[in-house]
């Protein structure tokens, strides 16, 4: 499978829009490469946060046994290019895994391998995902507390060489209340093979840094389980902190 990375550009209080960090990546993308537009994307992420200790609750989602001072996070993402499915992920705390790619020193950088992955599974998309979070607010509401919901609407996507480029403006919020919080892009190095993934992390993070766009922070993780949720995985690291 295809390699990926995927890097956050956060709003800044420098006067910057989140419209126009979107615009200078798209520009330096078309410095670059000769672009070849793809279909539009969209996202939507909710982020649950564990208030119950409770071993019962541990075992409804993952099977493992409580660990003091450590909430767990249930996230339910959805991506419109994986149209048939909703994922859902639970961590911890600490299970973060990331790679600060802000700037070219960021090559000296090198991912922190977790010892713990998150448990995550697929669920149909559509009516059965929005039963599934209504039930989340309505009957578990003392176990688990909504505590952000993230989108990207109408992204952008490219072949740019050997690369399919996904950027959009990510909110925080519902309807006509949300809030700014940067820019995302999803790398995917089309060429590239996840199970060499030395090559392609130094591959993906050079194709980053030869944007030149400062500021962002990258995350990349090393395969290793076999799951199939690489690329969910990283969504997931990358949303969860927003």
């Amino acid at each position: 499978m295809p390699a990926t990375g995927v890097f956050f550009l956060p709003t800044t209080s420098s006067g910057s829009t989140e419209v126009s960090m979107l615009q200078v990546i798209i520009d330096r993308l078309e410095t670059h490469y000769c672009l070849h537009s793809l279909s539009r994307w969209s996202l939507e992420h909710r982020l649950f946060r564990e208030t119950s200790r409770q071993g019962s609750a541990e075992a409804s989602f993952g099977g493992e046994s409580p660990k003091a001072h450590e909430p767990r996070y249930l996230q339910v993402l959805h991506l419109s290019y994986h149209p048939d499915c909703s994922y859902l992920a639970v961590t911890r705390a600490h299970s973060l895994s990331e790679l600060a790619a802000a700037t070219p020193a960021a090559s000296s950088s090198k991912i922190e391998d977790d010892r713990e992955h998150a448990t995550i599974i697929a669920i149909p998309s559509g009516s059965q995902t929005e039963e599934f979070v209504q039930l989340m607010l309505s009957r578990f509401g003392p176990l688990w507390t909504q505590r952000q919901v993230l989108q990207v609407v109408n992204g952008q996507a490219f072949e740019a060489g050997d690369f399919r480029v996904k950027v959009g403006e990510l909110r925080q919020g519902q309807g006509g209340s949300q809030q700014s919080r940067g820019v995302v892009t999803e790398l995917e190095w089309i060429t590239g093979d996840e199970n060499d993934w030395s090559s392609a992390e130094a591959i993906i993070v050079g194709f980053w840094e030869g944007l030149d766009v400062k500021g962002a922070k990258g995350y990349l993780r090393s395969p290793g389980d076999g799951s199939g949720f690489n690329t969910v995985r990283q969504w997931c690291e990358a949303l969860r902190t927003r």
